[in-house]
């Protein structure tokens, strides 16, 4: 792995956060729904994430491999602390924490990606930009 110990700890920090403010219903959804299948996919939005930690968005461009397997530790992660802590009103308890837990959970990033003619380094903060 390229990143180093420092950097994994701060995207997963950040992705743990975006996962808990965009994705809470939908994990317990995920860990709830029992159709036989084992792995699972939750559809995260990169326009979406990278917007909330832009640092996410570099190294992810950078070290994709890397930073999609950061992130799907980090979501297997936060999805047996959510089940822990569910409410019997939003899972059904229909299968027992351990069962659902079995169940392989991966991030899936979606979304157009756009680099465009603008870069960071070539923008002037002094002076407006129109586009």
């Amino acid at each position: 792995m390229l990143l180093d110990p420092e950097q994994e700890t701060r995207m997963g920090r950040a992705f743990e956060s975006y996962l808990r403010a965009h994705h809470h219903d939908d994990i317990l959804q995920l860990i709830e729904e029992n159709d036989g299948e084992t792995h699972r996919p939750l559809i995260v939005n990169a326009m979406t994430l990278f917007e909330a930690n832009m640092e996410v968005g570099d190294y992810f461009n950078a070290y994709p491999n890397d930073v999609l397997t950061i992130f799907d530790k980090v979501l297997h992660r936060t999805a047996i602390d959510l089940s822990k802590n569910a409410h019997t009103t939003q899972c059904s308890g229909q299968l027992t924490k351990e069962e659902r837990m079995r169940r392989t959970l991966h991030a899936r990033i979606t979304g157009e990606i756009s680099t465009g003619k603008l870069q960071r380094t070539n923008l002037n903060c002094r002076k407006g930009v129109t586009l």
